[in-house]
């Protein structure tokens, strides 16, 4: 038996918020979403390591995945969207 499915689904309404605008990094909370992939641990444990040395960030919140080839939860980056100044995205996150 062969199940047709209608391909039609409902559109998410996506609320955009107005851009905010930084004077300085410095001081600021930095949030991190990072997949962890074997080929950019070294770099991205050095960005990490600059970012905390240069900007004396006031906190940082990290998502690292466990996966690395499925999206960042969305739970998780939703909320380290909001308890961050800005985000660094790295490798496929």
């Amino acid at each position: 038996m062969i199940e047709l499915f209608d391909p039609v689904g409902e559109i998410e309404e996506v609320k955009v918020k107005p851009q905010r605008v930084l004077e300085t990094l410095n001081g600021k909370r930095v949030g991190c979403i990072f997949n962890q992939h074997v080929s950019a641990l070294s770099f991205w444990e050095g960005l990490e390591e600059e970012i905390g040395k240069t900007l004396n960030p006031s906190s940082v919140k990290r998502v690292y995945k466990t996966n690395t080839w499925a999206p960042a939860p969305r739970e998780d980056a939703l909320k380290l969207l909001e308890e961050s100044d800005f985000a660094l995205v790295g490798v496929g996150a």
